[in-house]
């Protein structure tokens, strides 16, 4: 039977989870000190700019929030309750009494104003998109803007926000989980700068200092009223490191508590230094490596090109024997984590089939150019791994299809820069993992507007028209039929090749126990046992 959402869509507010149990109850040992890793030394800290910010997550309560359990779960955060009829207008409810760290209180007015100024384009917020589900985000994001607010946005009464969508969409409560959604006091909206460098948040933890290349302090906000974990810090540190190795090696000496995101390359010798106790594993697989082909590199516009390059993939040796079993062999698009719209065989051409490969390659007259595969690296563990992938699917290009091939190893800021700026020379080897789990966080970079189109610039119009069906759908087995046709169809372009799952690790000391939310590991939610007067 069809898991059918009710037509009339209602998420109410329940009772502090038993795992964050204790909420705004006062840490009685204000000595303790968690220290985690924060790789590399990042540009800005609000999750506005940079919606992976780990320091961020501690700051803000965002409206609603992911489970524990399952991720596709919502739960109520900040908002009491949100609520659709239709999945096109949307209510939001506030909880009463909700207060920035300086004081400043958090009204639906609040959330109209942030919402707005992180949507309009001029304001250059990298979280922009967030909104672009929200009726008036493209008249906000022309060459010359005819509106500098959101047309979908009502402001009913000091606590209640009315949302309309551009068309239905049940993803809606999710998207405001996001810490991109979070609220701006009214300073940070003045100065968006300023704001980025020291921000002031709303929830468990507050902004101390920022000192560069060396670390980023928070402290408990003992004013928040929301989740605090149990045995919850006083203070974080996030210690910065410009390589994942030294990071690790401090973890072993116990300089530090938590690495999350622990290289493939380093499992090993994780099990054997720190044994199974000293090792977090992520719940959720929300997390794909493939290798993304942009639409303006000429030379691999023709999708039997890139279908050759898949099929020349051992994928199952990639997995098993070069990553050493830390990685499960990825043939979709998208991740199981998603719900009934995965399938695990859904990519035809992601066999290992190199003679399929060289009649494709003949059928479109050969590579006119070298493949440039692009990739990140640092050296050392997570940097070793991304160059034995790009050398591997090389030598398969080589030898399979007779193609040239050129390596371009960069740091990753200058491949992020390369992918946005859209001046990548050929196919980019990438790590990407989702926000919610929802097929529209995977599909979505290859639909205009969708969450890192940037990456591929590739659009499929009868790919969106299918997704938007998806999107409105409030069934989710008949969603998951438009999900799968979409993804059939940007699959026959080929504009992303699936390589791998990876399998996703914490590497900690024994008195941190790494807590996640939406399935992923978020620094703030560590239980913590250790005592004061450590060594920093």
């Amino acid at each position: 039977m069809a898991q059918k959402l009710r037509r009339r869509l209602v998420l109410a507010a329940g009772m502090c989870l038993v795992l964050l149990a204790g909420c705004g109850a006062h840490d009685t040992d204000a000595g303790r000190v968690l220290r985690v890793a924060q790789y590399p030394d990042p540009d800005e800290l609000n999750s506005q700019q940079d919606s992976g910010s780990q320091v961020y997550m501690g700051l803000c309560e965002p409206l609603t929030g992911l489970g524990i359990a399952d991720a596709g779960d919502v739960r109520m955060r900040g908002a009491e309750r949100v609520d659709t009829a239709d999945g096109l207008v949307w209510t939001i409810k506030l909880r009463p009494g909700r207060t920035f760290q300086n004081g400043e209180p958090i009204t639906a007015q609040t959330y109209a104003d942030t919402w707005n100024a992180v949507a309009y384009g001029p304001n250059a917020y990298k979280a922009s998109s967030t909104f672009s589900v929200i009726d008036g985000y493209a008249e906000l994001n022309e060459d010359q803007p005819t509106r500098d607010t959101l047309r979908g946005l009502e402001v009913v009464d000091d606590l209640t926000l009315r949302v309309t969508l551009r068309q239905p969409d049940y993803d809606f409560p999710k998207i405001i989980a996001s810490y991109s959604a979070c609220p701006i006091p009214e300073e940070g909206l003045a100065d968006p700068t300023g704001y980025s460098q020291a921000p002031i948040g709303n929830g468990p933890y507050q902004f101390v200092r920022w000192d560069r290349n060396e670390r980023i302090v928070l402290k408990r906000w003992h004013g928040y009223q929301g989740e605090v974990p149990p045995g919850a810090a006083e203070e974080i540190h996030f210690k910065i490191y410009q390589s994942q190795d030294t990071a690790y090696r401090d973890v072993q000496a116990g300089q530090l508590d938590v690495l999350r995101n622990l290289p493939g390359g380093l499992l090993d010798d994780a099990r054997n230094q720190l044994g199974d106790e000293g090792l977090f594993a992520i719940p959720q697989q929300r997390q794909i490596t493939q290798m993304l082909i942009p639409e303006y590199v000429e030379s691999l516009r023709d999708p039997r090109l890139r279908k050759a390059i898949s099929l020349s993939i051992d994928r199952d040796a990639m997995a098993n024997a070069l990553l050493r079993g830390s990685a499960t062999p990825a043939r979709s698009l998208i991740v199981e984590a998603v719900g009934p719209a995965y399938r695990a065989d859904a990519c035809e051409a992601c066999r290992y089939d190199p003679e399929r490969a060289r009649q494709l390659v003949a059928e479109a007259g050969g590579f006119k150019e070298p493949v440039v595969i692009w990739y990140s690296n640092t050296g050392g563990g997570g940097g070793t791994e991304m160059s034995q992938i790009a050398l591997a699917i090389a030598n398969a290009l080589r030898q399979e299809l007779g193609a040239e091939v050129e390596l371009r190893p960069v740091l990753p800021a200058q491949l992020k820069q390369a992918q946005n700026s859209g001046t990548l020379t050929g196919p980019a080897l990438s790590l990407w993992g989702d926000i919610y789990p929802s097929p529209d966080q995977y599909l979505g970079m290859f639909r205009e507007g969708g969450d890192g189109n940037e990456y591929t610039q590739y659009d499929n119009p009868a790919a969106d028209e299918l997704i938007a069906k998806a999107l409105g759908s409030g069934d989710e087995l008949e969603a998951a039929g438009y999900w799968q046709r979409a993804e059939d169809l940007i699959l026959d372009d080929m504009p992303g090749i699936p390589l791998y799952y990876p399998a996703i690790y914490a590497a900690h000391t024994p008195c941190a126990t790494p807590g996640t939310l939406g399935g992923d590991l978020q620094y703030y939610l560590t239980a913590f046992e250790c005592g004061p007067g450590r060594e920093e």
